[in-house]
């Protein structure tokens, strides 16, 4: 069995909601999940339907394992972020696992690969966490081919210890984008937590939305200064000067995380009002709402354009979710998210107007963008959750066997 070290929902978090999903896709006595307690974060009502298989134990301020580990498989899927700046509670847990003599695991999420600091494209904190933590894993796995081969490059006595196992994609239903697009805006209307002025605006001009001449682009996720939001509008003006016959919108929901034992950024009260003052009800569209999981595939199969322009994007759930619903996603050629992109088939562009051109190409020939969401859902069946969690499995099986660890996603 193997034990995930991870957050897990209720709490809002990109890889507890990662975890999740692959844990879904495996067998009940397959994996068992340790997580952190609630009260240690905000979070919102969401149904606990792993409760026979989720402990909510470990401490935010000092986090120690459970006293009796049944799992022979230890898998940490957080290495960064959640234990702060210092990573003294997550090497602890790691040398406490294999005390218990258990062969123990960890994804590095956000390893990056182009980054100026050091010269394997990693970033300082990476290389110094690596050093310390490779000795004493029995395998570490990564999203991409770049992060292969620059933690490879780096450590290349470890270089059988890695191995690529490409993020899991939500493989959604497909809906039609007036369908997703009704439901979308029906919800914001009639269940949303948003301001009444806005949603009078919707209403107001709700039939634009279904116009053939509107042009819908955006993104959902945390306020961050990574995320770029901001150059969303910026984008939309751009292509609304190519594309000046037709009504061009951008359409950005976003939220600031939130978790007890952190104060919130003023970067990102600062990003949150900046956004807010970007709205103007029309083409400027921001929403500060935390959107239920079942509309995630909705906002994205509702846009014409899935838009990811990350400053600094080592990987990205929520072109998981895009990709998965079939929609056109389109993004910037950097890292993890370019990475992505080309392996899909789908535009990754070096600039705003560059990107501005692919979308102005893609609507006057829609037959293009069709081929988009086509290439996006391919994608999605070769790389869905359920492929994936069979290789976290292949590769659990190896390390017990005392294998070697298999080849999973294209790196030898």
């Amino acid at each position: 069995m193997i034990e995930f070290i991870s957050t897990f929902p209720p709490i809002m978090c990109g890889i507890g909601t990662y975890t999740k999903y692959l844990v879904s896709h495996m067998p009940l006595d397959a994996y068992r999940v340790i997580s952190f307690k609630l009260n240690d974060f905000f979070r919102f009502p969401e149904p606990y339907e792993f409760k026979d298989r989720v402990l909510y134990e470990l401490s935010l301020k000092d986090p120690t394992p459970p006293a009796s580990l049944k799992g022979r498989i230890i898998w940490f899927q957080h290495a960064f972020g959640i234990w702060g700046k210092d990573p003294f509670h997550f090497l602890r847990l790691l040398e406490d696992a294999k005390k218990k003599g258990k062969k123990v695991v960890a994804s590095f999420h956000t390893i990056h690969f182009q980054s100026p600091e050091t010269d394997w494209g990693m970033e300082e904190k990476e290389i110094d966490l690596l050093e310390k933590a490779l000795p004493s894993l029995d395998a570490c796995t990564v999203f991409t081919r770049g992060a292969h081969q620059a933690l490879t490059r780096a450590f290349s006595k470890y270089r059988k210890k890695v191995v690529v196992i490409r993020h899991g994609v939500y493989l959604h239903p497909l809906v039609s984008q007036t369908e997703a697009r009704e439901k979308l805006i029906g919800y914001l209307i009639d269940q949303a937590d948003i301001p009444s002025q806005k949603k009078r605006d919707l209403k107001k001009y709700h039939s634009f939305f279904f116009s053939p001449k509107t042009v819908l682009l955006g993104n959902i996720g945390f306020i961050t200064v990574e995320k770029a939001f901001s150059d969303l509008y910026q984008l939309r003006r751009l292509v609304q000067e190519k594309l000046p016959h037709h009504r061009v919108v951008a359409l950005v929901f976003g939220r600031i995380q939130r978790r007890k034992d952190k104060r919130i950024e003023k970067t990102k009260i600062s990003l949150l009002e900046r956004l807010e003052s970007i709205h103007n009800g029309q083409e400027n569209l921001f929403f500060e709402n935390h959107i239920p999981e079942a509309f995630l595939p909705l906002v994205f199969r509702a846009l014409d354009f899935s838009v990811f322009w990350c400053h600094n994007a080592t990987q990205s759930g929520r072109m998981a979710h895009a990709q998965g619903a079939g929609a056109c996603v389109v993004g910037r050629k950097i890292e993890g998210i370019g990475e992505t992109l080309e392996l899909s088939g789908l535009p990754a562009s070096e600039t705003l107007e560059e990107l501005a051109e692919t979308i102005q190409r893609f609507t006057l020939h829609p037959e293009l963008r069709k081929e988009a969401q086509r290439l996006s859902r391919e994608y999605a069946r070769k790389y869905s959750y359920a492929v994936q969690a069979k290789k976290h499995l292949h590769l659990a099986e190896s390390l017990v066997a005392g294998r070697r660890l298999p080849l999973l996603d294209g790196v030898s």
